[in-house]
């Protein structure tokens, strides 16, 4: 049965909104205390309903068969610590990959033959990452002259019961100016990174001049290394003979960028970042060498734990002795252990498998969830990955509309797509 534009629009509608969530609307939510949550996921669930009830929506049975062994784990890891373990962390482990088993009917949001519903969700963030990129831009422009503090912090003025929960590093100085954070994020890192993801984009894809240029201009201001490691990771997909030119060329770009422009834009700020994972108390170090250091000391702490880990929500609350982020991975290890670990991430893989989309892009969401940050429970980065991706997967491979049944595959992200960039 054909998608009518009825349903169309209304899907539409839903997904717009659950790219602004994931986007300029990050630091909204309802906040109710214990029981609080951000605009994504509100928007995720929201989108869900709109899909289904207007007929567009199918079941993967390939990642039902994943969530369902992801939660089987996820409980076995609650049983074996049940003193020290979060009920609430492990339901909203659920919640959050709950909406990874669904998938729209082809033809849901695009209705033309020569674009398919991902390439039409992909344009349609690029542009709303242009927006964020002029933006930033400008802000970081106009603190020479604005010095209010709401142009890099305005969360005090959204009434409390609509901000988004937790604490955040928002208002970062490098030297006598503030990194950028584009004035609608949380943090200058998770911008950055938003950044280097529509950079990837556009260089794999569209390939429009400009826009590469107002996107690398705002990266290069929030003087963040996630965005660079972020660009770097997804430029070496896919890997084979050519991956080492790809990366000597962006070296030679960022050298060039950095003879024009290092000493305007104190670009040596970022470049000597890199001394920090040497250092204890800095953000690379605790972002990703003292999780590591973590989950090696910790993981043989009892004979369940190297398989199913300390149990949910244990990695803040029973460790006092380090100072570390939480990525992904160290996350899954040290509360679900190595079975938790082979479950959760081939169910975000099997997400990402898009026939349409450029592996670059695919590759940056990859590695972004998996190391960039503590995002296995981020509505933000999980959401953004299953709009740009994992609710548009080929047309052939949905085999029946209205909550139908969609088997398929696991992808690879060393091969590239058939018809990708």
């Amino acid at each position: 049965m054909a998608v009518t534009p009825r349903a169309r629009t209304v899907v539409r509608g839903g997904m717009l909104l659950l790219l602004l969530s994931v986007t300029v609307l990050e630091r909204f939510g309802i906040n109710a205390g214990a029981a609080s949550a951000s605009a994504a996921l509100l928007a995720g669930y929201l989108f869900l309903v709109l899909a289904g009830v207007s007929g567009v929506l199918a079941l993967s049975l390939t990642r039902c068969w994943l969530y369902g062994i992801c939660l089987s784990v996820g409980l076995a890891s609650l049983l074996f610590n049940e003193s020290a373990s979060s009920v609430t962390s492990l339901l909203l482990l659920g919640a959050m990959y709950l909406p990874f088993v669904f998938v729209l009917k082809p033809g849901a949001l695009s209705d033309r033959v020569d674009l398919e519903d991902g390439d039409w969700v992909l344009r349609k963030f690029l542009d709303l990452a242009l927006f964020c990129a002029l933006i930033g831009v400008a802000q970081f422009g106009a603190q020479a002259v604005i010095h209010a503090d709401w142009l890099f912090d305005f969360t005090r003025y959204i009434p409390e019961k609509l901000r988004a929960a937790g604490t955040f590093n928002t208002v970062i100085p490098m030297g006598s100016f503030n990194k950028s954070n584009g004035f609608f994020f949380r943090e200058p890192s998770g911008f950055s990174y938003l950044m280097a993801l529509a950079l990837i984009g556009e260089c794999f894809t569209l390939k429009r001049k400009v826009r590469i240029a107002c996107l690398a201009l705002a990266l290069l201001l929030t003087y963040s290394g996630t965005g660079i490691a972020a660009v770097l990771l997804g430029t070496m997909h896919p890997f084979g003979p050519k991956t080492l030119l790809r990366l000597a060329v962006m070296a030679c770009l960022g050298a060039l960028v950095f003879w024009l422009l290092g000493d305007t834009l104190n670009l040596a700020f970022t470049l000597n970042r890199v001394g920090e994972f040497n250092s204890e108390h800095s953000s690379a170090y605790m972002r990703y060498v003292a999780p590591a250091r973590l989950v090696s000391e910790s993981i043989d702490f009892a004979w369940w734990t190297p398989w199913l880990g300390h149990g949910p929500g244990t990695i803040f609350r029973t460790v006092r002795d380090y100072e570390f982020h939480d990525p992904t991975w160290a996350k899954l290890l040290f509360e679900y252990g190595v079975l938790g670990f082979l479950t959760v991430v081939p169910l975000f893989l099997v997400m990402l498998r898009g026939q349409s989309s450029s592996i670059q892009v695919r590759a940056t969401l990859f590695w972004g969830w998996l190391i960039m940050g503590g995002h296995l429970l981020s509505p933000e980065q999980n959401f953004l990955a299953l709009a740009l991706i994992g609710l548009s997967p080929s047309p052939r491979r949905v085999r029946r509309s209205s909550f139908g049944l969609e088997p398929g595959p696991v992808p690879s992200l060393v091969a590239a797509p058939a018809g990708g960039a």
